[in-house]
């Protein structure tokens, strides 16, 4: 239940029925499903007899942190607290409910269909099929294309998330897969470059070449990433250039809109400059004069609008996100083919969020709070590979061990040798199971609710892993707790944001 509540919370945000089905417009529908998911969660744990361990990566306490930070600076606290805390649940019960790989390997082939989902609707307007009254939006955008929905009711925004098929379909589907998932793959690619054609966006186009050609060179050898960046850079200009559009990058001073977002962005500077902590999450607001008017303009980017609403601190702590997750990643050892196609799809989204996010303003919307979610999970992958080495390690020292499955509980389930590798199990079927050391010593199968003594299988579930307290204090600290070096990148990274903040104002 819980899983399936989690993915119904991806589908909903993304799709977005309560904007365009009729009998469901204006119906808060996230927050139900939100409350079944907790209530799953909670239920889950308490039948299993186990505590939850909502805290257990370098990530969950950052995201905590940045919780916390939101609701002490801002200048209503209590308001803040409540009306940010749907995303940080969203984060936490998501983080529980992807227990396994396979799991996580699920949850982004379903993301993967709600991103397609979004590029039909565009495509489907153009000849008849609307519901969501693209049509309308879309002529109001000079025929750039757009849906009828809060979050993609303009091309921008619709083309930064639709360009995002392109790697994960890859990553899914043709990546070392057979003759059908290669060709289901070419199928998504055509639909997301027909969709990012219209929309005309140049945003989106060289942030989706970028996170492209970065995705396909991670976890690589170093001479293969410089080659590949190398003619990347050097052949990408004419690729792209025939993209609509393309040829006002030359002047884009002379861009009115972009004139706009610079006036935008010097006001943010000003107000990031005044207050070190931020003058309160989602407080600001750029009015400019405009051809006599006095117009509200947005950012157009969360970096932006997250250094005025939070200040230095606070962007330090939300540059923190990325680096973090970017930090489970590249350390993250995957040991079969399903693993590490999900750590290069958790890499895409991470790497063309931050991208697009100098572009769009993205900055506290649900999906930075799930792909961050599916990377904590991906963490504990390597805290489990930790924790039975060192709980192997007391047992043989003769270390007493409270209980019989306190020292691990396996979480995510690990692959067996050789049905890991998907398409290797009975059937072509992909297979992920478990292998988990007990506290007696015995191997069993916690991926599996079946009998031993009926010889039969009933049906797969997902383990929960748990780590006990003992063995966690054996871990190294960076695997379970941010450090100061984490600290001091994150404030780092937010020097870099602001001196690029800076440059582009003084020299676009």
């Amino acid at each position: 239940m819980d899983f399936v509540t989690v993915v119904l919370v991806l589908l909903v945000y993304y799709i977005r029925p309560q904007d365009w089905v009729a009998g469901l417009i204006g119906v808060g529908i996230v927050t139900p499903i939100m409350a079944v998911a907790i209530f799953a969660m909670v239920s889950r744990a308490k039948e299993e007899g186990r505590k939850l361990q909502l805290f257990l990566t370098p990530l969950d306490w950052w995201v905590l942190a940045l919780y916390i930070f939101i609701g002490v600076t801002h200048p209503y606290p209590y308001g803040a607290f409540k009306d940010s805390l749907p995303l940080f649940a969203f984060y936490f019960v998501t983080v529980q409910a992807l227990r396994s790989v396979e799991r996580l390997r699920k949850y982004l082939i379903y993301w993967l269909i709600a991103l397609t989902v979004l590029a039909m609707f565009g495509l489907l307007s153009k000849v008849g099929i609307d519901p969501t009254g693209a049509q309308a939006l879309t002529a109001s955008n000079k025929g750039r294309l757009a849906l009828g929905t809060w979050m993609h009711n303009n091309p921008n925004s619709l083309a930064h998330s639709v360009v995002v098929i392109v790697p994960l379909a890859y990553f899914l589907f043709f990546w070392k897969g057979g003759v059908m998932k290669k060709t289901v793959a070419i199928i998504l690619w055509v639909i997301a470059y027909e969709c990012v054609y219209l929309t005309e966006s140049k945003g989106a186009v060289l942030a989706g070449f970028a996170t492209l050609v970065l995705a396909w060179v991670f976890g690589k050898s170093k001479i293969v990433q410089v080659l590949a960046i190398t003619a990347a850079l050097a052949g990408g200009g004419a690729a792209i250039s025939v993209m609509p559009r393309m040829s006002e990058m030359g002047n884009l001073r002379a861009d009115e809109g972009v004139q706009g977002r610079l006036l935008a962005w010097e006001q943010a500077r000003t107000a990031s400059r005044n207050h070190f902590t931020g003058q309160g999450w989602k407080t600001f607001r750029a009015t400019i004069q405009w051809q006599k008017m006095w117009l509200n303009k947005a950012t157009h980017s969360g970096y932006v609008q997250v250094g005025a609403e939070l200040g230095p601190m606070g962007l330090a702590l939300y540059v923190g996100l990325f680096w973090l997750g970017l930090r489970s990643l590249v350390l993250c050892k995957t040991k079969n083919q399903m693993e590490e196609s999900c750590r290069r799809c958790l890499f895409a989204l991470l790497v063309g969020f931050a991208i697009s996010n100098w572009m769009i303003d993205r900055a506290y919307h649900t999906e930075l709070f799930l792909f961050f979610a599916g990377i904590s999970a991906f963490h504990r992958i390597m805290l489990f590979d930790k924790a039975k080495e060192s709980a192997a390690g007391l047992k043989a020292g003769g270390a007493g061990l409270p209980e019989p499955l306190s020292n691990i509980v396996p979480w995510p389930p690990q692959p067996m040798p050789v049905l890991a590798m998907a398409g290797n199990a009975p059937g072509g079927s992909d297979y992920s199971g478990s292998m988990a050391m007990s506290g007696s010593g015995a191997v069993v199968d916690s991926d599996s609710d079946s009998d031993p003594n009926e010889g039969g299988t009933r049906g797969r579930v997902a383990g929960i892993w748990q780590i006990s307290e003992e063995v966690l204090k054996t871990l190294p600290r960076w695997l379970v707790r941010p450090t100061l070096a984490d600290i001091g990148l994150a404030a780092l990274g937010a020097w870099l944001v602001f001196f690029l903040w800076d440059y582009i104002l003084k020299n676009l």
